[in-house]
């Protein structure tokens, strides 16, 4: 599996695990902080407390996860992705065991942040794609105006792919299955834990 491959399906768990959260959460999400956040501005904006608390507790918790994140990577030295990837699986089975929690989906999450980060000289987005939109439109800019002459900035498309596909998963699979969705991610990030972890780190 290539690293442009694996950032092509982290970007796919991502998404998948964000649009049940994003269903099951009735509008918020639980990795696309950048929405939250403006969410948050909207309901203060608007006197909502309660519903600013509950968007508050989100970015907060993917916070707590980002950080747990970078400690197992610490901890785990070469090996730290596979033992990322372990750490997500364990907390995306609680929040199945749980119904769909969101507090173990949104940790899960930002944890997810810390697996991959480039893909060889490539900056990875696993879990929003805005950054992923502006490398691309950039690298766009710079090859029309003849600054860059490899089409390299194509392939900042593939974790945008990723990650759109896998709504299109969730989605379905809710749709179908509702709440016991959230299995398939658990799936997901098992068979990419097994698969890291047979192969040699990509960082």
């Amino acid at each position: 599996m290539t690293k442009l491959a694996l950032a092509g399906f982290l970007a796919a768990l991502a998404g998948t695990v964000d649009v049940i959260g994003y269903l099951q959460l009735g509008g918020l999400f639980v990795s696309f902080m950048s929405g939250n956040s403006t969410q948050l501005g909207a309901a203060l904006g608007q006197g909502d407390l309660a519903e600013a608390g509950i968007i508050a507790k989100l970015i907060g918790l993917f916070v707590v996860g980002a950080a747990a994140g970078q400690i197992v990577a610490a901890f785990a030295g070469t090996r730290h992705l596979a033992w990322v990837l372990i750490t997500v699986v364990l907390l995306l089975a609680l929040a199945a065991v749980l119904g769909t929690a969101p507090e173990p989906m949104v940790l899960a999450m930002g944890a997810l942040n810390a697996s991959l980060r480039r893909a060889g000289s490539i900056p990875v987005s696993l879990t929003f794609v805005t950054g992923v939109l502006v490398r691309f439109g950039q690298g766009l800019g710079d090859f029309l105006t003849g600054r860059a002459t490899e089409p390299v900035w194509l392939l900042q498309g593939v974790p945008w792919v990723g990650l759109i596909a896998g709504v299109i998963l969730g989605t379905l699979t809710h749709d179908w299955i509702g709440e016991a969705a959230i299995w398939l991610p658990v799936i997901l990030a098992g068979v990419l834990a097994a698969c890291t972890a047979a192969m040699p780190e990509p960082d």
